[in-house]
């Protein structure tokens, strides 16, 4: 795919059908990630946890609901994939962010340019990274803690077809 239609294709999903990813579309978006900018390139510092198994994937939308109070809250929306990006805790947060953001958004438009669909979870990281039950279930490695996540597959709902523009952000050019 062209890039500008990859990026004008990558939008958020929040309602997936229950077709698991296939394993070319899992090792793409793998590649994508790790040839993400780290920073110092310390890719030691990133660890990926794919969650495929519907059984973790129930769990870990039980413990997000329980957190926050709301037991209709799907944090993963269904998805049948769901990909935490974790960082070393000894990195400082900003360097944390700027890591997981950029693997976030190679992943992101990985998918998009596979014409699967996808969300960033920014809250269910953020939420759950002390919740030692849930980082033992998830294999997080000692030393690190989940920072965001991406549920992908196919969208349960057609993709609408979005234009570039330079409209939404606002811009200062000196």
């Amino acid at each position: 795919m062209e890039f500008n239609k990859t990026i004008a294709a990558r939008q958020s999903v929040r309602k997936f059908t229950e077709a698991q990813i296939t394993d070319e579309q899992l090792k793409a978006i793998l590649e994508a990630a790790n040839a993400a900018p780290a920073c110092m390139g310390q890719y030691d510092h990133l660890h990926l946890t794919v969650v495929q198994k519907p059984e973790i994937l129930v769990q870990i939308n039980a413990a997000f609901q329980k957190a926050v109070g709301d037991p209709n809250m799907q944090v993963t929306y269904g998805a049948p994939t769901v990909i935490y990006v974790s960082c070393k805790n000894e990195d400082e947060e900003i360097v944390k962010g700027c890591n997981a953001g950029v693997v976030m958004e190679n992943m992101l438009l990985e998918a998009a340019d596979l014409g699967l669909g996808a969300v960033y979870l920014f809250g269910v990281s953020q939420v759950l990274f002390a919740n030692e039950e849930i980082t033992k279930l998830l294999q997080i490695p000692e030393g690190f803690r989940t920072v965001s996540a991406i549920a992908v597959g196919t969208s349960a709902d057609a993709l609408q077809e979005r234009t570039l523009g330079t409209d939404k952000i606002s811009t200062t050019t000196l």
